[in-house]
């Protein structure tokens, strides 16, 4: 698709939801950074706690609920940024639309994000927003 990477390490989408770490996460050397999942209006995602720990097993259990500031104050701080390597961005729709209005939000936020990523990931497999993984159907 005519990107090249720097290299084969990224950071996937979850860690800086809402690009406000983006340079200085270019200055670590990542190929790639992902940022989001963001939605078209900010949402606080799940009632907290939403990461639990289960060191017997060494693993987290994330139910995050795709909290973010929405996609219109992450695409104000991507055009603040001075980025220089590769950027995808994970859109998905809000908890509060309706499954059957799902695309109308991934459009939405297509259409904002589009001239800032250089990827877009669809994000419709989150176990922690409610029904989402029956858009897989």
């Amino acid at each position: 698709m005519g990107l090249e990477f720097s290299n084969k390490v990224g950071l996937a989408a979850g860690f800086d939801k809402n690009a406000e770490y983006i340079d200085v996460l270019d200055k670590l050397g990542f190929g790639f950074i992902e940022i989001g999942t963001i939605t078209p209006r900010p949402q606080p995602g799940n009632p907290e706690p939403r990461i639990f720990r289960l060191p017997e097993v060494e693993a987290l259990i994330n139910r995050m609920g795709f909290n973010n500031k929405g996609v219109d104050q992450v695409v104000e701080n991507i055009r603040r940024s001075t980025l220089c390597g590769i950027l995808g961005i994970s859109i998905g729709k809000n908890s509060a639309t309706l499954l059957e209005k799902a695309v109308d939000d991934y459009v939405y936020s297509l259409r904002r994000v589009y001239e800032c990523a250089d990827y877009v990931v669809i994000n419709v497999s989150s176990p922690g927003t409610k029904d989402l993984r029956k858009l897989q159907h």
